[in-house]
């Protein structure tokens, strides 16, 4: 007679594999027993045991002896799993990275049914218990949901010299003093360096309106600045960029400080700059002769994204960019929704079209405008494009779908 499923799994229980029957918080206790080698070895056991080890709440690290490691990881991926919960295992777990000279390094305390919620206990990174945070092999770390103090930063710069890419994601950057100095990313081995929804509490609570992030970097060649929180942007050294992504709040003080910042990128490729809808308006009236400070000729520029902050006082700054940029090929443009225009429709008018001399854009082949349907400036900005440019590129229009 044929065994059932059920009577051949209680079959084969009563014959001596009796531990898989038992619930998982128990045999992830056994697990937490094992050197990490081992636990990873009862993948094999079975399909209930395939993917056991890796949610189990410890393991041991085993002697590698001499190999390096070359990629480690740390997530937690798992409903009110947080990694601040495990902070001593945490900072083992680094230190012992670091010790098997590991090349690439991430720390990701995102979960994922928290993710509207605040970080209220964020992993305090480069403060390790067990070793310091030194390496000659890091080449690149990527760090989500944890904090960091100014002096962590500047010995993570000072202390992993070979450091080429760095991501920091939804972090909190703390300041030791109560009015110190200005948190500065400065390191001249970094290729690569992405940071996105950064939030700087000591300027929030002391209304330091004026506090600048500072990028120091001479060998950088890609840069993605995503949203600041309080916090304004100071590019000291980029000459080496290649290409530049950037997304600003309105924490930008003046017309002139976007002109620093377009100056500091004036050898990139490919650049995209997406401000807030409101920016322009705040400086319509401080651009008039401001367009000399954003830094001259765009030689290099290949490809060019911008939102339409860009569009006032008469597209003045697009059309400088246009007009300095002889090797543009593509010009992207992302409108925000109509009702969030107030009063650009009146500043980007067709009157514009006659305000100053055509010009070459030779190389621009094609203007893609992102907006949604309906957008009442669209027609006014192709006619102003094909009315200053002496060679009119191709021009297409694309649904909304929200400026990133």
């Amino acid at each position: 007679m044929t065994d059932t499923p059920g009577a051949k799994s209680a079959k084969e229980m009563d014959e001596g594999d009796r531990i898989s029957g038992l619930p998982d918080e128990v045999r992830h206790h056994v697990l937490s027993f094992l050197p990490a080698r081992d636990a990873a070895r009862t993948c094999v056991l079975s399909p209930m045991w395939r993917q056991l080890w890796a949610s189990a709440p410890r393991l041991k690290p085993s002697t590698r002896g001499c190999i390096p490691l070359e990629s480690f990881w740390l997530r937690a991926n798992g409903t009110g799993i947080f990694l601040e919960n495990f902070c001593d295992t945490v900072n083992m777990w680094i230190c012992y990275a670091l010790r098997s000279n590991v090349e690439e390094l991430g720390v990701d305390d995102y979960n994922q049914n928290d993710r509207f919620g605040d970080m209220k206990n964020p992993i305090e990174f480069f403060q390790l218990q067990h070793c310091p945070f030194t390496s000659s092999y890091l080449k690149k770390l990527h760090l989500c949901y944890v904090y960091i103090n100014n002096r962590g930063l500047k010995k993570l710069f000072s202390r992993c010299p070979v450091l080429e890419d760095l991501e920091m994601i939804n972090c909190e950057i703390f300041n030791t003093e109560k009015f110190g100095g200005q948190p500065e990313f400065s390191s001249a081995s970094l290729k690569s360096l992405c940071i996105k929804y950064v939030d700087f509490p000591y300027a929030r609570d002391y209304e330091m309106s004026g506090c600048y992030i500072v990028i120091n970097m001479p060998s950088l060649v890609s840069l993605h600045v995503g949203t600041l929180g309080l916090t304004q942007l100071s590019l000291v050294d980029v000459q080496s960029l290649i290409t530049a992504a950037i997304v600003l709040n309105t924490s930008i003080d003046t017309f002139a400080d976007c002109c620093k910042i377009l100056g500091a990128l004036s050898n990139v490729k490919k650049l995209e700059l997406l401000f807030p809808y409101d920016l322009g308006w705040q400086y319509e009236y401080s651009m008039q002769d401001d367009t000399h400070l954003c830094g001259g000729v765009f030689t290099n520029l290949i490809t060019l994204s911008l939102s339409d902050w860009c569009l006032y006082d008469n597209c003045k700054l697009l059309l400088y960019l246009l007009e300095h940029s002889p090797n543009l090929e593509k010009l992207t443009l992302k409108l925000s929704e109509p009702c969030f225009h107030g009063n650009i429709g009146l500043s980007c008018s067709a009157a514009a079209a006659d305000s100053a001399t055509p010009f070459n854009c030779e190389k621009l082949r094609k203007v893609e405008i992102v907006c949604s349907k309906g957008n009442k400036i669209v027609g006014k900005l192709v006619t102003i494009l094909l009315t200053k440019m002496k060679s009119p590129p191709e021009i297409s229009i694309k649904p909304f779908s929200g400026v990133s």
